[in-house]
């Protein structure tokens, strides 16, 4: 049976010697040494914006999780200073702790939380390389008891003690951020990426973006109903695709060389099923913005002698659209052929914008408020047509991904 209490002595004690050993001496003396201070602030002064919105009291503690993290991961500056006279001149318990901590390297670590086993004490789920750790945390329990419930993903720096993992500076939590929005963050820092197994290499390397996927904590999760609103996108390159074999089940366009095949019964809101193929290029664009709307492209492309992966290559929510253009200001543009079909449907009067500005009023109320409706029921209370209410529906959740905390 796990003592949860010894677990607990432990962690006080090892906090009792990090206050004194970590935070009142070795960041200000390693720190002076190598110069870290000026590094950390011209690195910060990059993300100036960002910066500006985090809590008055941040900067600085970014500034010191960072100074620890260069101190104390695999490699880090505590092994170079062990032997210092100075540091060899603190108490026996200050050089154990020191030692226990450079054979116990500090990490950064993208986690859920499992299971709450005993005040502040968690079983906790790295999120990238799926370890199960036991995690103490006061800091955690107030932000949860701040919070009201348990975010879904935290961002935290994390040392051992022999018993348990603790937390180090900032707790970052994150609402609407998925897994595997991490990769595709990752992806924009480094495209050579194949998977989730490099990006705590990349993360160790650099954990400063990272750490300033802060910007999106409060971005929610967008529903409709039980699906999850999320850009599904896979690029293949196909010679001879025989557009005729495919009529059964898409409607197809064309705007050559452009071909846009929208799936029958899938193709609008809140799916947007459809696959674009540049003949010249030979390139096809398998998009969809929910996983079921995916699947179902797959399934009815497969029945026409292809075998192509349930697995899309890109999976990325609006949110985390938002935070690559905020945090690395990059511009995703997740298909460039869809432009090249849209339709105008400007009202001609006052009274049809009117009848258009309700139902989007009714719709965007309906989202932020994650509750279930249906497009053409909305669309006959407004009175406009149901293609018309669906291609505004689409417009609207294309621009979560530029600003999704204005909807």
């Amino acid at each position: 049976m796990i003592d949860y209490q010894k677990i607990k002595a432990v962690c006080d004690n090892n906090t009792r010697i990090s206050k004194s050993l970590v935070d009142e001496f070795l960041l200000y003396f390693i720190a002076q040494k190598e110069g870290l201070e000026g590094i950390i602030i011209r690195q910060l002064n990059n993300y100036q914006k960002i910066i500006a919105k985090m809590p008055k009291e941040w900067a600085g503690m970014l500034m010191s999780q960072l100074i620890a993290h260069r101190i104390f991961k695999k490699n880090g500056l505590a092994g170079e200073y062990l032997n210092h006279a100075w540091v060899q001149m603190r108490k026996p318990e200050d050089l154990e702790y020191l030692r226990f901590q450079i054979e116990h390297p500090w990490r950064f670590s993208y986690c859920s939380i499992q299971s709450n086993v005993a005040e502040n004490i968690y079983e906790m789920k790295d999120v990238l390389s799926d370890e199960i750790f036991l995690l103490y945390s006061p800091g955690l329990a107030n932000t949860i008891r701040d919070f009201g419930s348990a975010p879904h993903l935290w961002f935290l720096l994390i040392g051992f003690n022999g018993e348990c993992y603790q937390t180090y500076g900032t707790l970052e939590y994150f609402k609407g951020i998925q897994p595997f929005d991490l990769l595709f963050f990752a992806k924009q820092l480094n495209s050579k990426i194949p998977s989730f197994n490099e990006v705590p290499d990349l993360i160790e390397s650099n954990p400063m973006p990272f750490l300033l996927v802060w910007s999106g904590a409060e971005l929610p999760v967008t529903f409709h109903k039980k699906d999850l609103v999320v850009f599904n996108k896979s690029e293949l390159y196909i010679k001879d695709f025989s557009l005729e074999k495919y009529e059964e089940d898409f409607i197809i366009e064309k705007n050559h060389p452009i071909y846009m095949l929208s799936l029958k019964r899938w193709h609008s809101f809140p799916h947007f099923a459809k696959c674009f193929y540049h003949a010249t290029k030979n390139q096809l664009l398998i998009t969809s913005m929910t996983k079921r709307g995916y699947d179902a492209l797959i399934s009815a492309l497969n029945k026409r002698e292809n075998n192509f992966s349930i697995n899309p290559e890109i999976l990325v929510t609006p949110a985390m659209l938002f935070v690559v253009k905020d945090v690395l200001h990059i511009d995703v543009e997740i298909n460039p052929y869809e432009k090249h079909f849209q339709k105008e449907t400007l009202p001609q009067n006052q009274k049809e914008l009117d009848k258009i500005n309700l139902f989007l009023k009714n719709l965007i109320s309906k989202l932020n408020n994650k509750l279930d409706y249906d497009i053409s029921e909305m669309a006959s209370d407004a009175g406009i047509g149901i293609l018309v209410a669906e291609q505004i529906a689409e417009s609207l959740i294309k621009k979560i991904s530029n600003n999704p905390g204005k909807k």
